[in-house]
């Protein structure tokens, strides 16, 4: 097993990735079954102006929960592929190792924290 950053394996981080992958791709699926439950429900009723008016917020702002999900589930998986491909746990900017903190919290982390801060600042 080779180490992604001090004291932590492949196993262990590929462990916590397939994991959040997983509930992430779970809670993606579920959102989008209410979403086509709750314009099936909106369908079958006429309701008045304020049903419509809820269906459409609520509609809204499932939406916008499922695309940050579908980011994340985007960044989990890219970081299946780095650890797959022996590079997870790199800097992309510096190619110093990530702390292992850093791992621990955000295991698809790309960059260490002053890297990270010059990304944000270049955004």
């Amino acid at each position: 097993m080779t180490a992604v950053a001090e004291g932590v394996d492949t196993a262990s981080i590929g462990l916590l990735l397939q994991q959040r992958h997983d509930e992430t791709a779970e809670q993606v699926r579920r959102l989008r079954a209410q979403a086509a439950s709750m314009l099936v429900a909106h369908d079958a009723g006429a309701g008045d102006a304020a049903d419509v008016g809820t269906v459409a917020a609520e509609t809204a702002e499932q939406a916008m929960v499922t695309m940050a999900l579908q980011e994340q589930l985007a960044r989990l998986q890219a970081a299946l592929g780095r650890l797959d491909s022996g590079t997870l746990g790199r800097c992309e900017r510096c190619a110093v190792q990530i702390p292992l903190t850093r791992l621990q919290i955000m295991p698809w982390a790309t960059h260490c924290v002053p890297c990270q801060s010059i990304v944000d600042r270049h955004r």
